[in-house]
């Protein structure tokens, strides 16, 4: 595996970040999975985590993040900031790549928790549609998972 696998892989998981979001009408984004974040606070808290990666190595380029509200950002808004720090992370993983040290974070540790701590948020925004009675269809649900295509 080669840092361009990384970016690729990444880019895939941005990717499937912005069609879950087209899964979400903007009526919708207020609804949450019992009491956990409402679908708008998930995608607002990925932009956010993300950016707290790239301003602890990359703080110049982290002021081109936009500062989300979790209660009223708008889906243009959110596109925007899953877009730029999608960029933005990647040069991340490439800095870490490049800098690799034993016993230090690599970039492949950082991908990993990424993937595995937005998959969950995906998780929850699927699980606040059902609970609340706006099941997207199989075919698209499906489509989430065709990684060869993208």
């Amino acid at each position: 595996m080669t840092i361009e696998d990384l970016a690729a892989a990444w880019s895939v998981n941005n990717e499937i970040n912005l069609e879950m979001l087209g899964l979400c009408k903007d009526d919708q984004f207020e609804l949450k999975p019992g009491k956990g974040k409402t679908i708008r606070s998930n995608f607002v808290h990925i932009v956010s985590v993300r950016a707290q990666w790239v301003s602890e190595k990359m703080p110049q380029e982290a002021a081109a993040i936009p500062k989300l509200d979790w209660r009223s950002a708008t889906r243009d808004e959110i596109i925007s900031g899953l877009t730029i720090t999608c960029t933005l992370m990647e040069q991340r993983f490439r800095k870490l790549d490049d800098s690799a040290k034993p016993g230090k974070q690599t970039a492949l540790n950082l991908f990993a928790y990424c993937i595995a701590h937005e998959g969950n948020h995906r998780a929850q925004i699927e699980i606040a549609l059902r609970i609340n009675g706006h099941e997207p269809d199989d075919k698209a649900l499906y489509r989430l998972w065709e990684w060869n295509r993208k």
